[in-house]
């Protein structure tokens, strides 16, 4: 029985666990077929040669399967490319939790987002159809908590909402100049607004009376 070579990887073996998971596939269909030809040449006679093309056959196989892995799983274990094209892109961790995801969908909307290890959804870039860019950033309820977004008029809005989902707080800038910031009780009800006009005119406005109800206490 020909004693022949195994596959011992390129360069001395890649550190990335496709490259590991490749090679353990070849050395195991590699035994399972030299035990197979150990049992074909016990029988003598005329499967000789037919046991030796085989086995040449599979050897020039595993070259080619070996110059395929070399080329898609460098030694690094990470592989550059100048350009990638696709409609989706799911990243996943080591336990195959959804972590990150970038998408565009059938409105036109284009989507970052990242999660925890939980798998729930924590930071959301979006950039609209109509070119409209919006980043939302959520509590591990999946609730967003922050929303920062710039509208095709020019006007640019920050968003504050607490843990019941209600905007506290609301920074502003207006496409003609003017600023101002807008503050509300947990009930939602806007309580006080600090402003800067377009003039440069400064303002403050403070709204008493009872609080309406929150809907949220029990």
């Amino acid at each position: 029985m020909n004693d022949f070579p195994r596959n011992k990887g390129v360069g001395g073996g890649s550190t990335s666990e496709e490259t590991s998971t490749s090679e353990y596939r070849i050395r195991e269909v590699e035994a399972r077929l030299d035990r197979r030809l150990e049992a074909i040449e016990s029988r003598g006679g005329r499967t000789g040669w037919a046991t030796r093309f085989a086995a040449a056959g599979f050897m020039v196989s595993l070259a080619a399967l070996a110059i395929v892995l070399w080329k898609v799983v460098p030694q690094g274990g990470a592989r550059t490319v100048n350009s990638l094209s696709a409609r989706e892109i799911v990243l996943r961790d080591a336990e195959g939790v959804e972590r990150g995801r970038l998408a565009t969908d059938s409105d036109g909307r284009a989507q970052l987002s990242l999660s925890d290890r939980e798998g729930h959804q924590r930071i959301r870039l979006t950039v609209l159809a109509d070119g409209s860019p919006g980043l939302a950033i959520s509590d591990p309820d999946s609730r967003a908590r922050a929303v920062l977004g710039y509208l095709p008029d020019g006007t640019t809005n920050l968003v504050f909402a607490d843990s019941q989902g209600v905007s506290r707080a609301v920074l502003g800038l207006e496409p003609d100049g003017s600023a101002q910031a807008v503050f509300a009780d947990p009930s939602g009800t806007i309580r006080t607004v600090v402003g800067v006009g377009a003039d440069g005119t400064p303002s403050v406005s403070t709204i008493e009376g009872k609080t309406e109800e929150d809907p949220h206490k029990p």
